[in-house]
């Protein structure tokens, strides 16, 4: 159990001699050449078509005069080539850049332009996104759209033999509070996070994954690599259709489930079946999860939860495994590879207990991201201890709970206010179906709370109402000032709300203001 380790979990654990691909994928590739390593877009690709492809894959950048240190950007839709050519940049030591399938315009460019990419592998859908900015990247020589041609050219190659810490992707962060970042990731630290989510889901040969979350995102890590340690099997949607999910876990008989918390609460929203606890999960693993519907989901779907709070440049930082009680709401206790604190302002440690913002540093080399990528094609490293700008809490027995993004919190006449908080509540009503909850300027200083919710079908929402609600279940000061009802609320493809761009909205001609309105908070 990863809680329980004193240090993290190495090749030797796994039957191998180093976390690199080409040791991991051969080795499992002799041992199960037949059994289904992933099964991708309803393709299913054995542990050696995976071998003799991702072979192929290395060729076939070798022909297009890709070479160690080159960056190959990957911007496909959930298909097989995007993990062919991934693991295939990695066997001749090229550098692979996930770049987000939604990517389009200046966003496109950005990433691009950061990566410093020789070669975009691509699809016909996003072909001509990529020829509208390639003009502007002089360092783009080919563009290749995928194929269902790699079995041709699976000829065994050298292999590239580089340093544990040279890198060997690049994932992007979400960009929700400014421009997208480059995050260098070497092979090392993306096996070591595969290795503790394989620990902390006690997921074993011959045991099948199910997962919606997107390859460009670093949850690949966990949904390619960990099945491929252990000699498992990845069922990977292209798409996150809530109606669907339960049916597609059934028939391929799925031990575990790897999401997204919002994607857990839109299953939670589904009706209820009575089939629901005869599911063949053994863990949901999804974070956050809101406390108070935390038993109720094991309850209801026959299985536990396993929550794991970290980020791009640092993943697993807290881990609670499938074989831990846990305490709902809390993200478990600090994986084995980092020191982890909770701070002040000035970098100084909070009190048990108390609000500050989350920060950790590595215990050994690699187990985290070497930093950012400087578009100059170097890298600028994190500082000793890197600062998440996420807010959370350590209790005296560790726990780890997330609370908000340092910019998503408020201040209100001078007490502090978490959005999550508020939006808990707010969702806990029973004609919401999501909320957020931002800042926006008051004439008195600090924040008032706009709070933008959607309305489940064939519900009204009547604003005194909801007021009145949260008036019941929060302090006086989280009752929002403001309230719009919008369709939809704007997130990102895995589901994380957009913030900034509510921010940026303020104040609509749509919201109903209670002040103007006359209504009173009670204190």
């Amino acid at each position: 159990m990863c809680a329980d380790r004193s240090g993290p979990l190495g090749p030797s654990d796994f039957g191998v001699d180093s976390f690199t691909v080409s040791a991991v994928l051969d080795c499992r590739a002799e041992q199960y050449p037949d059994r289904v390593m992933m099964s991708i877009a309803g393709v299913d690709v054995t542990f050696e078509q995976m071998r003799r492809r991702s072979c192929a894959a290395a060729n076939a950048l070798l022909d297009l005069g890709v070479r160690p240190g080159d960056c190959v950007a990957l911007f496909t839709a959930t298909c097989p080539e995007w993990v062919y050519f991934w693991l295939g940049a990695a066997r001749i030591g090229a550098v692979a850049a996930a770049v987000n399938a939604a990517n389009k315009g200046d966003f496109l460019l950005h990433a691009l332009r950061l990566s410093r990419a020789k070669a975009v592998i691509t699809d016909t859908q996003r072909r001509a996104r990529v020829a509208e900015v390639a003009e502007r990247l002089p360092g783009l020589s080919s563009i290749v759209v995928q194929n269902d041609s790699l079995d041709g050219n699976s000829d065994s190659i050298a292999e590239h033999v580089g340093d544990v810490g040279d890198i060997g992707s690049m994932f992007f962060t979400s960009g929700t509070t400014g421009a997208s970042k480059a995050v260098a990731t070497t092979w090392h630290y993306l096996f070591t996070t595969a290795a503790t989510a394989a620990s902390a889901w006690r997921f074993d040969a011959g045991d099948v994954l199910w997962t919606a979350m997107p390859l460009f995102h670093l949850s690949a890590a966990p949904s390619v690599l960990a099945p491929m340690l252990v000699g498992g099997t990845t069922v990977l949607a292209p798409v996150f259709h809530p109606g669907t999910v339960w049916d597609e876990v059934r028939a391929c008989g799925a031990v575990g489930f790897a999401g997204a918390g919002a994607m857990v609460s839109m299953l939670m929203n589904q009706p209820p079946d009575p089939r629901d606890g005869q599911l063949p999960l053994r863990f949901l693993s999804a974070a956050p999860i809101d406390a108070s519907v935390y038993r109720d989901i094991e309850k209801r779907y026959g299985c536990r939860i396993v929550t794991m709070y970290g980020m791009t440049e640092a993943f697993p930082i807290a881990v609670k495994g499938v074989a831990e009680e846990g305490v709902p709401g809390t993200s478990g206790r600090p994986n084995p590879s980092f020191d982890v604190r909770v701070v002040d302002a000035a970098g100084e440690p909070v009190p048990d207990g108390s609000v500050g913002e989350i920060a950790c540093r590595p215990r050994y080399p690699h187990v985290m991201s070497e930093g950012y990528v400087n578009g100059e094609g170097g890298v600028d490293p994190h500082s000793e201890w890197f600062r998440t700008g996420d807010l959370g809490v350590l209790d005296s027995d560790q726990n780890l709970t997330y609370v908000d993004r340092v910019k998503d919190s408020l201040r209100r006449r001078g007490e502090n206010i978490s959005s999550v908080e508020v939006e808990t509540v707010v969702m806990g009503h029973p004609a919401v179906l999501e909320a957020a909850a931002v800042g926006v300027p008051s004439d008195l200083g600090e924040d008032d709370i706009l709070l933008f919710v959607a309305v489940r079908l064939d519900s009204a929402l009547d604003y005194p109402e909801l007021l009145d609600f949260c008036g019941a279940r929060m302090p006086y000061f989280c009752v929002p000032r403001y309230v719009e009802v919008v369709d939809e609320l704007p997130k990102t493809i895995i589901g994380r709300v957009r913030k900034d761009i509510l921010r940026s909205r303020g104040v609509g001609p749509g919201a109903w203001d209670r002040e103007s309105h006359g209504y009173i908070v009670s204190r």
